[in-house]
């Protein structure tokens, strides 16, 4: 759990293992949760000063120089980019920006990357500045809301996907890596939100969906043979990084007097 008062290097230290593990070829998910407010959006973006850069730019200025580093022993690597956010259980691109209605999103599964997105944009990444371009494309396009909570609350979860392909004719060897950086919306009590109308459509789906990932942490944790992944779009899309062999970790981010871990802890 994370104070307010944390530095976005102290956060990245945690995780840096994590990263380090999609170039070895696993899949790797890393959420930020907390109540609405708590700082989990700046925890995964930050700002345009390097210095406060949040995990998704680190995350990349570590792969893009280990990658780089790589090629000395004879690695090549392919480095694709999606941006997309669950809104009301519906799946929604951010880095759409083509005229007309986007095409229909559906969860399919795939040999190299397991779970992943039919139809979403992706965009090859070779710089810092792409990166950066691309979350402030996706910003604009998140949804946001007032609610008594929080000014400017996030409405949706969102997903930030980057699928690494190295491969190193030498050794006749190939990896498919796979990093996800998820911003959950911030748990909400309804008795404390003053949530109406569409805000309360909205909050009652993001505890839903929390309470679903709760679950299937609870069912993961226990080794039960059943694990309802498909019971929300969120813990659907995670599936390949709940398999054995994946990497998760939960960033929780406590607001001063709040109640981060009352909805997801097992």
């Amino acid at each position: 759990v994370f104070r307010p008062d944390t530095t976005q290097q102290a956060v990245f230290a945690e995780v840096d293992g994590l990263v380090q593990s999609a170039l070895d070829g696993y899949k790797v998910c890393i959420f930020a949760y907390g109540q609405t407010g708590s700082g989990k959006t700046h925890t995964m973006q930050g700002s345009n000063d390097p210095d406060s850069w949040g995990l998704i730019p680190r995350s990349l200025r570590k792969i893009l120089r280990e990658s780089e580093s790589m090629r000395r022993d004879g690695w090549a690597w392919t480095l694709r980019a999606s941006f997309l956010e669950v809104y009301n259980e519906q799946l929604r691109d951010l880095l759409y920006g083509e005229a007309g209605d986007p095409p229909k999103l559906t969860i399919m599964h795939d040999d190299a990357w397991g779970t992943v997105v039919n139809n979403v944009s992706t965009y090859e990444v070779t710089s810092m500045e792409q990166i950066n371009l691309l979350m402030a494309k996706a910003a604009k396009q998140r949804a946001v809301g007032y609610t008594d909570m929080n000014a400017a609350s996030s409405r949706s979860h969102s997903i930030f996907a980057l699928y690494l392909t190295g491969v190193n004719e030498a050794l006749g060897s190939e990896l498919h890596g796979a990093l996800h950086l998820v911003d959950l919306a911030g748990s909400e009590r309804l008795d404390r939100s003053g949530a109406t109308g569409e805000r309360l459509k909205e909050t009652q789906s993001i505890n839903k969906s929390l309470s679903s990932l709760a679950t299937v942490f609870s069912a993961k944790a226990a080794r039960q043979a059943h694990v309802p992944f498909r019971d929300s779009k969120l813990t659907y899309l995670m599936d390949s990084c709940h398999r054995s062999g994946m990497r998760i970790l939960v960033s929780c981010n406590q607001r001063s007097g709040g109640d981060a871990l009352s909805r997801i802890r097992p």
